[in-house]
């Protein structure tokens, strides 16, 4: 059965608010495969309300949430971090509009688990869309980076992943066209748990094909997994 209009601009209006087309599908009671359908559609429709600079426009500004501060550039105090998660958001001015990019980091495992635009906000929306995205995932709170620390978690994440054998999320590439050029010299962080990689296996992940890499590049005792509980890491929002 063919989605209603209803339930189409409810897919648009929480892809607007940057929840993921699996999470959108269970919650409308679609198959994934049409959500991302109307995605696309919509896409096709209107390419300039999620287009990328051709050039790289005014940098406004970055965030991260603030435990992921504390652990990549603060007293580094993770006792208290059951999940590894943290979001980045990085925001360029565009006329009346900003460019926004949000990455889900797992700093234990995946690295980029999740990646989402450049996507065009009216800047008077934009206050209420960085709160928001905040509020739903990472504890109301959030802290202003620069652009060098953003790249450098992300893409220390990236590279940390790639030597497990794991790749970042598929729209990866077109997101870190917001981050500008790779910088030299990053500084770097420390990622795993506990000096190995950890593997906490989220609701749409394919944990035999992940745990099968691990295996691969690292060898079975040299990582730690947990299947089966639900702590909320979900997707970018």
């Amino acid at each position: 059965m063919a989605a209603t209009p209803e339930q189409i601009q409810e897919v648009l209006a929480l892809r607007d608010r940057k929840v993921g087309p699996k999470q959108i599908a269970r919650k409308l009671g679609l198959r994934p495969a049409e959500v991302n359908n109307i995605i696309q559609t919509q896409l096709s429709a209107n390419p300039e309300n999620h287009s990328q600079p051709k050039k790289h426009s005014k940098l406004k500004e970055c965030l991260v949430d603030s435990q992921g501060f504390d652990r990549f550039f603060g007293s580094r105090n993770t006792r208290k971090d059951r999940k590894g998660l943290s979001q980045i958001m990085v925001t360029r001015a565009d006329g009346t509009h900003y460019l926004v990019t949000t990455f889900l980091i797992d700093a234990w495992c995946l690295g980029v688990k999740d990646a989402m635009g450049p996507r065009k906000v009216k800047t008077t929306d934009y206050p209420l869309m960085r709160e928001n995205a905040y509020a739903h995932t990472m504890d109301d709170s959030h802290r202003t980076i620069s652009l060098e620390q953003a790249q450098s978690v992300i893409y220390g994440a990236v590279d940390y992943a790639k030597r497990l054998g794991l790749d970042p999320h598929e729209d990866f590439e077109r997101a870190k066209h917001n981050l500008g050029p790779r910088m030299d010299n990053l500084p770097r962080h420390e990622f795993g748990k506990n000096g190995k990689p950890y593997y906490f296996a989220g609701p749409y992940d394919n944990p035999d094909k992940i745990i099968a890499k691990l295996r691969e590049s690292v060898g079975e005792g040299n990582f730690k997994y947990t299947i089966g509980m639900d702590l909320g890491m979900g997707t970018v929002l």
